[in-house]
């Protein structure tokens, strides 16, 4: 792991632990910035899962929001608008309740994706921040969080991902 670490009126980028603590910086200066190299690499991952959901133009994803907001209260659309739902559940082979159904059942899969993703990210922040700057293992307790949060985040992705593109 490629880390900067500051301590003092010193900054060093781009060394590792090692070649850090030789060049006489302490153990929780090295902690500190192997912490932070952590974390920014969680936020890396979780922006890749991001990017995967969001895959569509910005005007299919206004479209599917649209789609939400009618779905989820009908009541509240204009007739215009329901009309045009009408004429996609037809060609899809489906009645405007059937249409409506597929539509919730994919924004209420989009959104816990979504809401996945923050959830897994934040608790791998947490697991981050939860290793002392200056424990001598620092490293296998950093790679071993980072690890169980992508694996967690692998496996949940891609269980919420067949909801929202199903077979």
């Amino acid at each position: 792991m490629k880390i900067t670490v500051t301590e003092g009126p010193r900054t060093t980028v781009g060394t590792t632990r090692e070649d850090a603590l030789a060049l006489g910086y302490s153990q929780a200066a090295v902690g500190t910035a192997m912490k932070a190299q952590a974390s920014d690499l969680v936020t890396q991952f979780a922006d890749t899962y991001r990017a995967q959901i969001a895959t569509a133009a910005p005007g299919k994803i206004a479209e599917w929001l649209f789609k939400e907001q009618i779905a989820r209260d009908p009541d509240a659309a204009r007739a215009e608008e329901l009309a045009i739902i009408d004429r996609e559940a037809a060609a899809r082979g489906l009645d405007r309740a059937g249409m409506l159904a597929l539509i919730i059942s994919k924004a209420n899969a989009f959104r816990e994706t979504a809401l996945l993703v923050g959830a897994i990210e934040t608790e791998a922040k947490a697991a981050v921040e939860a290793v002392p700057a200056d424990a001598d293992d620092i490293e296998t307790q950093l790679t071993t969080a980072l690890a169980n949060a992508k694996a967690e985040a692998n496996a949940a992705f891609t269980a919420a991902l067949a909801l929202i593109h199903p077979a």
